[in-house]
């Protein structure tokens, strides 16, 4: 964690505490903990593994429900994204202020690669728009093997 993201991450949880306010919900200093842990990942994590890294790395005492809870009403608020992986595991990423993208998993390893493409964005929107809807939100994911999974099976 770099100065500036420190910063960063400042400015966003204060002006997050006003806004939450402003619309009467209350906030808690555990959800400060689990927007912290997301906004720093640099991976898609699991509450579980949300619950584990704030008990280990802040020596918080936090239960796994208050973490649903939790996510439950940051995905309300816009603030992070649920991606299903296929593995039965609901895996969650900080979205707010963050560039769209989408997601290539790999169905045997689990390992997920975000990706952009110009191209794709365009045509999801003339497809929107072909069949007479005004595209607002979209979620594309691509599931496949990856490199190393391809070469495990060609062993």
């Amino acid at each position: 964690m770099g100065k500036l993201e420190d910063k960063h991450f400042d400015i966003f949880i204060k002006n997050y505490k006003e806004h939450i306010s402003k619309l009467g919900f209350k906030n808690t200093i555990q959800k400060d903990y689990i927007l912290k842990v997301l906004y720093y990942s640099e991976h898609h994590l699991s509450a579980e593994e949300i619950t584990d890294k704030i008990q280990k790395e802040f020596n918080i005492d936090i239960g796994i429900a208050t973490v649903y809870r939790s996510l439950n009403f940051f995905e309300e608020m816009k603030l992070v994204e649920i991606l299903n992986i296929g593995d039965g595991t609901r895996r969650y990423e900080f979205k707010f202020n963050k560039k769209h993208h989408d997601h290539l998993i790999c169905t045997s390893c689990n390992k997920i690669i975000e990706f952009s493409d110009d191209i794709i964005e365009l045509n999801q929107i003339k497809i929107a728009e072909k069949n007479g809807y005004l595209l607002n939100d979209h979620s594309m994911i691509i599931y496949g093997l990856c490199d190393n999974c391809c070469e495990q099976t060609k062993e």
